[in-house]
């Protein structure tokens, strides 16, 4: 349907006097547009506004008629719908191209469109619809039947608001050039009428001669008016016209679709039917020629997107579809992706419910390719984002120049969260971004995650001072105080065909670099660091192979009474003698193994061999004690591994009491409940399970209270400070008698010398772990140390 909404566009003549056929108003285009969408031969039919009004009907339609052939619009037949017409209005509307609306008194007109069932019956109607005055006040969603005979405006039972036909969301008060000078029932029309009814509501005034053309769902406005608002009153000028904020103003709603909106629209999922709020430029061109039906408007949708999303989009975004899940779910949403001149874009369509407006839903379809393109807290580029524009930019820059990436890392951001609050931490994120805007300059400036930043900046603005002074920085707020430090890895751009994905790399294997001891706070990309990286990479891909050919080795550490020195326990490491490298470090390859994720299989790998090996000793009646293995929290989200663990235990006579878990306290507060149950599962199986590294992290007393621990291993930095600190002296004495009282024993580790072990038998230590007494050692090594006819453990 094509709607037009006026205030008059004939003359206005007096039915008594001399006839003179009318000419259409031209203002503002109005015959022109009208002519433009005109039916050949069109068929009309003259809806009246008093069905009564016999000559007054006959007289209006034969002058519309008049007016509209003058003007080289053919009627090839006229109807008048009044009292007289007996024919259904389901049939008339069904043989009709054209319905006129006619002028007169609105509330009369109303009553009539109900009895006649006009509303219901336009749902179908495709044609042109043509609406003046009291028409155009009752094509409304929710008419305003101002009041116009006396005494209307002051009697309590007229009605002021009622359900119009719907076909528009505008509410006009028309004949502005004279209405605003009327008075009725001693009141002023417009200032005492019209302005104290407008709380709430949008109430366009406008003059004969201009009018609202509604097309596509979308409407226009073409002349010049007022919208009377919550009692004020604004002009309005010709141009899309927003119905539900029309006080916004077109440079927000330009704004809007900049942002991303292609279109904002209602749809009324009992009649499929659409009403356009926005519609930005290329939506416009997309739907050019679509009517308001929701299923043509999904079909010239479909058509623009990728070929191989077309059929899933039209199956997707079936009305019976989008219904039944808006109705199970609240809201609808699907992502599709459109082929544009700018490239191909991601669109996301959302479907949900307007409160308050009954069945009515809002839809939207946005272009998200801004925000996936846009980190969504800094407006910074995202990954995606920046790598296109690095792309883009970097083979522009002159070669006059050198231009490096940069990649940052804060560290302890993790610490800020945790004494802070979130909140403190996103603005440690703003600050960084600030401090690197402010003294880098970055010519592109991304943020990956978390508190990451990625730039490319121009070499002259980043040197050694400038590095150091931005990596101390201080936030503050209130009379809170927290420094914190920035570390960049650098990637200096020596050859342009390298993509940026290699580039961001690169800095970041240079930042991951950075040998925190020797104080520096950035590194550069170069061979050291990148033979460093390759023999990361090759250690972890042979990950796999080492324990299939048994490169990994298990060594233990034994673990001694305090007070006798006798053995009474051991903790399994991990060694691993690489065929090309020799013996790597554990130092080298465990966090090589943790940042690939493979930490949960080298555990499984450990477990199981310790438990062949206490197994393989207690059945054949050799020598052995209780042997602890590391898990890593990660491990507790396992349940494979989990699983399996509780398996062993459960089919051994033996390993209950001869295989231990040790678990840093660390790991132990990031556990969630689900996690924490495999911990009480092997507790309740008779597992004994260590607390490691007891004194490292913030939450000591409330870990030693939430778990019934058997053995608390004292963190080896208190170990150190013996003789050398008398509160860590004092904490771990205090700590010892706390775990005793609380059922559990105490390991001391990292004891290296007399005076510590002095110190903790003073204080009743139970067990120490450390070089004064042994090393870690090979399995053989070890099996032949107890063969040596050391007594049973006792615990």
């Amino acid at each position: 349907m094509i709607a037009f909404l006026t205030s008059s566009f004939i003359p206005y003549q007096d039915r008594g006097g001399d006839y003179r056929a009318p000419e259409l108003s031209d203002e503002n285009e109005f015959a022109d547009r009208l002519l433009s969408v005109w039916p050949h031969e069109a068929k009309l039919l003259f809806f009246s506004s008093d069905p009564t009004g016999h000559e007054e009907n006959d007289f209006r339609a034969k002058e519309l008629r008049d007016a509209l052939e003058l003007d080289e619009m053919q009627v090839g037949g006229l109807i008048i719908v009044d009292d007289r017409e007996e024919r259904s209005t389901e049939e008339l509307v069904e043989w009709a191209d054209v319905i006129f609306l006619a002028g007169g008194h609105a509330p009369t007109q109303l009553e009539f469109m109900r009895e006649r069932h006009l509303k219901e019956c336009l749902n179908e109607f495709e044609g042109v619809l043509l609406a003046l005055s009291a028409g155009s006040v009752n094509a409304a969603e929710e008419a305003y039947l101002i009041p116009e005979l006396p005494g209307e405006s002051i009697s309590p039972h007229f009605l002021r608001f009622a359900e119009g036909l719907g076909i528009s969301a505008v509410q006009i008060v028309p004949h502005a050039n004279s209405c605003k000078d009327i008075l009725l029932d001693g009141k002023r029309y417009i200032e005492d009428i019209v302005v104290p009814d407008s709380y709430g509501r949008h109430f366009y005034l406008i003059p004969d001669g201009s009018y609202f053309m509604i097309r596509n769902g979308v409407t226009h406005f073409y002349g010049t008016g007022e919208l009377i608002e919550d009692g004020c009153r604004k002009p309005v000028e010709s141009g899309v016209v927003i119905p539900a904020a029309s006080h916004i103003s077109a440079p927000l709603w330009s704004a809007l679709a900049a942002d991303g909106y292609d279109m904002v629209f209602t749809l009324d999922p009992k009649k499929g039917k659409c009403f356009f709020y926005h519609l930005g430029r290329n939506a416009q061109e997309i739907l050019e020629g679509a009517g308001s039906g929701y299923s043509e408007i999904c079909e010239k949708i479909a058509v623009r997107l990728v070929e191989e999303e077309i059929d899933a989009f039209i199956d997707q975004s079936a009305l019976d579809v989008v219904t039944a899940e808006v109705e199970e779910r609240g809201s609808f949403v699907r992502t599709a992706h459109m082929q544009t001149e700018s490239g191909r874009r991601a669109k996301n369509m959302r479907v949900r419910k307007v409160p308050g407006c009954g069945d009515i839903y809002l839809c939207t379809w946005f272009d998200i390719s801004t925000a996936i393109d846009h980190d969504w807290m800094t407006d910074e580029y995202a990954r995606t984002g920046f790598m296109d524009e690095a792309e883009r930019l970097i083979p522009t820059l002159s070669y006059d120049e050198d231009f490096l990436i940069i990649y940052t890392n804060v560290k302890g951001f993790k610490a800020v969260n945790e004494l802070f609050g979130s909140q403190n931490g996103d603005m440690v994120i703003f600050q960084t971004r600030d401090a690197i805007r402010q003294t880098l300059k970055p010519l592109i400036l991304g943020r990956l995650e978390s508190d990451h930043y990625v730039m490319l900046v121009n070499s002259k603005n980043v040197t050694p001072r400038r590095l150091n002074a931005l990596s101390r920085q201080t936030y503050r707020t209130g009379y809170k105080e927290y420094h914190f430090e920035i570390q960049f890895g650098i990637y200096g751009i020596k050859d342009r065909s390298v993509t940026v994905g290699h580039m961001i790399d690169r800095a970041r294997i240079a930042e991951k670099s950075i040998r925190e001891e020797k104080g520096d706070c950035f590194a550069w990309y170069d061979d050291l660091v990148r033979e460093n990286y390759v023999r990361q990479r090759v250690l972890l891909s042979d990950v796999k192979n080492a324990m299939d050919t048994g490169e990994f080795r298990p060594y233990y550490q034994p673990v001694v009474d305090a007070k006798s020195g006798d053995i009474r326990s051991a903790e399994a490491l991990i060694r691993w003698n690489h065929h090309e490298m020799g013996l790597v470090s554990p130092a080298d390859f465990i966090p090589v193994i943790e940042d690939g994720g493979k930490v949960s299989a080298l555990d499984y790998y450990v477990i199981d061999k310790v438990l062949d090996f206490v197994e393989e000793r207690a059945s054949a009646g050799k020598p052995v004690v209780p042997c602890a293995v590391n898990l890593s929290r990660i491990d507790f989200y396992d349940p494979t591994l989990m699983n399996h663990i509780i398996e062993r235990f459960e089919n051994s006579d033996h390993a209950p009491a001869l295989v231990r878990i040790e678990v840093t306290e660390s790991a132990y507060a990031d556990l969630e409940r689900n996690a924490m149950g495999y911990l009480e599962e092997l507790k309740k199986a008779g597992v004994r399970i260590l607390l490691d590294d007891f004194g490292s992290g913030m939450s000591s007393l409330s870990t030693l209270e939430s778990f019934d621990f058997d053995i608390v291993k004292l963190d080896i930095g208190f170990i150190r400070k013996i003789g050398i600190r008398q509160k860590a002296e004092s904490i771990i004495e205090s700590t010892i008698r706390l775990s005793h009282a609380l059922g559990a024993r105490v390991t001391a580790e990292g004891v290296e010398t007399k005076n510590q072990l002095d110190f903790l038998r003073s204080v009743n230590c139970d067990y120490i772990q450390g070089y004064y007494f042994y090393r870690p050692i090979s399995e053989g090594d070890f099996a032949r140390l107890l063969e040596k006819g050391l007594r049973k453990s006792e615990i």
